[in-house]
């Protein structure tokens, strides 16, 4: 209708998840296990604060295209589908280095599963605080 709006992008064929937000993995396969390797890159890459996960796409001849990845974060301020530190220590428990992982990569030094592996996307309730929800010891800055 007029005014809408809408957010599109082309079709992918070969669609196909490659691991979830909560550790499950498809790693069957050379595609598979690069986007393993991947998501292993960017924990290592961002210092340890980020994981790049939940990676699902299409592969084509010599290229692959994802869509809609989740960022997992130390301080879980990427939307519901951070799962924070839970998320990231969840992915590692469930991680096994493969070909394309480096041995100088980084990793949570005892990962374990917070959240059972599957291969949907898991979403985390978020409360935002509202003037109504705050401390009352919070102070109002508006009349400054």
């Amino acid at each position: 209708q007029a005014g809408q709006k809408a957010l599109v992008e082309p079709f992918i064929q070969n669609y196909q998840k490659f691991n979830s937000n909560t550790g499950w993995k498809d790693d069957r396969g050379a595609w598979p296990q690069v986007m393993q390797a991947l998501s292993h890159f960017s924990y290592h890459a961002s210092g340890g604060n980020h994981v790049l996960c939940d990676l699902r796409g299409g592969i084509y001849q010599h290229e692959l295209v994802l869509s809609d990845p989740v960022i997992l974060s130390r301080t879980g301020d990427y939307g519901v589908t951070d799962l924070g530190r839970d998320g990231i220590s969840s992915f590692f428990s469930q991680h096994d280095c493969n070909q394309y992982c480096r041995p100088n990569w980084t990793k949570p030094a005892n990962p374990w599963l917070h959240f059972n592996p599957v291969p949907g996307t898991t979403m985390l309730r978020r409360t935002v605080p509202t003037a109504a929800s705050r401390p009352s010891d919070t102070r109002d800055y508006r009349n400054w």
